[in-house]
């Protein structure tokens, strides 16, 4: 990564006037082009998104995924949760905490379920949950709180759900146990676990149809999924924010539930029956 930065340095008079305005973004912003799309990019230099693409077939990549891949792994590889809470503290300064998180988590939302891709591939989802014999919910460290929510939602549908994640036994016999019938439904974020990663490329292997919601384009989850599903986390404190994701969650529990009426209806019923017997709720 640093010899790439310092051939951007060198190579930037060499380019015509358009490339060395991106070389000089790139070279001063590096740390935010993971998280930009190319057209995202290129507005915000005031160049076109061919000029973009252009610059990174000049360094040698094939096009700007690739360029954009090489620049989030640099960064992954820096940012540590005491890193993320000097930069956003220094970010929020003396502004009221309530009215920054609240405007984060709104546009987190907005952008999340207005993003194209999710759109796109909303009912596709919908459809693979449909006709999964069994879905298995992946997710580790924070990711396990939004796989769980999505799980126990399906599993009040009266769906076969499996719950893939730390503290649930030993997850490759679970992983073991998934067939072609099945759906293998991945949450992973920045930093990435590796383990839901190789889990990926296993169902890939064995050709089992697969789903991951993550947080961008860049993320090593994305291109191993039949569908993917990106969030938008920024937050001002040193953790992602997850409002995105819960929104997606709750979006995809509507549909399903929608397309599976008359069943969640009689397993709530029974469920309601349990809650009473066992005194669950304080009255």
């Amino acid at each position: 990564m640093q010899d790439l930065l310092k051939t951007m340095r060198r190579k930037s008079e060499e380019l015509p006037p358009a490339q060395r305005a991106v070389a000089e973004y790139v070279l001063a912003h590096y740390q935010e082009v993971p998280f930009l799309s190319v057209t995202a990019l290129a507005d915000e230099i005031g160049v076109s998104d061919t000029t973009v693409i252009k610059f990174c077939l000049k360094l040698g990549f094939d096009g700007y995924s690739g360029f954009r891949r090489e620049l989030s792994a640099f960064v992954q590889s820096g940012i540590t949760m005491y890193s993320n809470l000097e930069n956003r503290l220094d970010e929020l300064g003396e502004q009221s905490t309530l009215d920054q998180v609240l405007s984060y988590d709104r546009a987190n939302i907005e952008e999340t379920l207005t993003n194209p891709i999710n759109r796109q591939n909303f009912d596709r989802l919908l459809a693979m949950i449909g006709r999964a014999k069994t879905v298995y919910v992946c997710g580790f460290r924070t990711a396990a709180m939004q796989a769980e929510f999505l799980a126990a939602g399906l599993l009040q549908q009266d769906r076969n759900v499996v719950t893939v994640i730390p503290g649930t036994g030993h997850y490759a016999d679970q992983l073991s146990r998934v067939t072609k019938d099945d759906l293998f439904l991945a949450f992973v974020f920045s930093r990435y676990s590796s383990d839901v990663i190789r889990a990926l490329h296993l169902m890939q292997k064995e050709e089992v149809p697969c789903a991951a919601i993550t947080d961008d384009a860049a993320s090593p989850a994305y291109g191993l999924a039949d569908l993917s599903f990106l969030c938008a986390t920024r937050s001002c404190n040193y953790q992602a924010s997850y409002a995105g994701c819960t929104a997606l969650c709750n979006a995809i529990l509507t549909g399903t539930s929608r397309e599976r009426r008359e069943e969640t209806s009689r397993f709530l019923r029974r469920l309601e029956d349990a809650f009473t017997e066992f005194g669950t709720f304080s009255r």
